[in-house]
């Protein structure tokens, strides 16, 4: 189905979506709307919950070419190509959908690396179920700076579909304020603070996690070798709305200096990169990847950063709300905010002082993350075991892996009060 097809046809889907009744015990799923072969995190994270249960018809939508999302033990559930007939029939078919990040993403058709439609949903008979994707530290959608406002914003249904939730998760009264005023017009009644499912993958048993996230486990202890990992994840830049956003590009001198640290501790740092790449240029650390002191950890060698979160000694980040992660686990953090100003007024902009909701050494340059490095492997840390505690209750309601029980059990109660 081509862009000018659609177009067209959208008004047939609009009234077939709206005359088919919806069942109760259908719930559909989505892989990621970007890289289409993973279904991860949050929607992964619901799944695994439910995939014993013979009475829900588990429905997982996927574009683009099949993959194996190597899913065990689980009954009465279909994969299926989204934008399909069959993929269309079911999906006008299922009361229950869950969102990673709208459906104008999750659910939109797609042609090629740009051109997109959006599939718009009947909301009125529908317990749409918004998992989003991470607690957020920078400002999102509504809240975000006026210039990303606009840019994020531009597609018009986004605003519109978050009155017709059923659920946004929340992970504590504060998150949930903040979730609450990001995705207005929603109502805050419309929060529900059960914690994310993805974190049950942090403290599960290892036997009891997916197939996909055991063997990422397995992957990173081989490239570990027995030695301690040090993990860089930055998120992206938003180059579209700030002529002076820019990506840190690292010099060769900066390189060996950090190897010198990692070496002095037994230590190797994998880079995990954000997967959205909106710029030519983006961060350099890939062309100094050797698979030996640097490796690879991006999306694409591990799917799932649980994996990485449960491995990793030391988490170097920036804005990205990865670092919550480690948090949940009580493990220690170096924020790299070279640009802090730039992203504070410019880009996305911060929910919260930096030095309130983030457990560890706040750094603008290099040298200064290196010397933190050198510190938390070193056992010469400064003390910020109480600023992990204050950080870990202004986060966290539960520190549990029964987040997608929760979610469940109010999507259970939200099916009952729609009858």
């Amino acid at each position: 189905m081509r862009p000018a097809i659609f177009r067209f046809l959208q008004p047939l889907w609009r009234l077939y979506d709206a005359v088919t009744p919806k069942r109760a015990d259908h719930w559909a799923f989505a892989t990621h709307h970007l890289h289409t072969g993973r279904f991860i995190e949050n929607q992964r994270a619901m799944f695994e919950c439910v995939k014993a249960d013979p009475t829900i018809r588990k429905i997982i939508f996927y574009r683009g070419v099949p993959e194996d999302f190597q899913i065990e033990h689980a009954v009465n559930f279909e994969i299926v190509e989204h934008g399909t007939l069959r993929g269309l029939s079911l999906l006008a078919r299922c009361k229950v959908v869950f969102l990673t990040h709208s459906i104008s993403m999750d659910f939109s058709l797609r042609w090629g690396a740009k051109a997109f439609a959006v599939l718009k949903l009947s909301m009125r008979e529908r317990v749409v179920v918004n998992l989003w994707h991470g607690i957020p530290l920078k400002r999102l959608l509504y809240a975000a700076n006026e210039g990303t406002h606009q840019h994020t914003e531009r597609v018009a249904y986004r605003h519109e579909e978050r009155r017709g939730y059923a659920g946004l998760l929340a992970s504590s009264d504060v998150d949930s304020y903040a979730m609450g005023a990001m995705f207005y017009p929603l109502n805050y009644r419309q929060v529900w603070l059960t914690g994310l499912p993805r974190n049950d993958f942090l403290s599960q048993e290892v036997s009891q996690l997916p197939r996909y996230i055991r063997d990422s486990i397995e992957r990173i202890r081989a490239l570990q070798r027995g030695r301690r990992l040090v993990v860089y994840a930055p998120t992206y830049r938003q180059t579209a709305v700030s002529a002076n956003a820019r990506y840190y590009q690292f010099a060769p001198k900066e390189i060996d200096a950090l190897k010198t640290v990692l070496r002095r501790h037994g230590a190797v740092l994998g880079y995990r990169p954000h997967y959205f790449k909106n710029s030519t240029e983006y961060f350099n650390l890939d062309q100094f990847l050797d698979g030996d002191e640097l490796i690879d950890l991006s999306q694409a060698a591990v799917p799932e950063f649980s994996a990485v979160a449960r491995e990793c000694d030391v988490l170097v980040t920036d804005y990205s709300s990865v670092y919550i992660e480690t948090l949940y686990l009580g493990k220690p953090a170096v924020c790299f905010a070279y640009d802090l100003e730039n992203y504070r007024t410019e880009q996305d902009g911060l929910l919260y002082d930096m030095d309130l909701a983030f457990p560890g050494p706040v750094c603008q340059d290099f040298d200064s993350v290196l010397q933190a490095l050198d510190d938390l492997l070193g056992a010469r840390a400064p003390a910020v075991d109480g600023r992990m505690a204050t950080a870990q209750k202004l986060f966290f309601t539960h520190r549990d892996h029964s987040n997608a029980q929760r979610v469940r059990d109010r999507v259970l109660h939200s099916l009952e009060n729609s009858k």
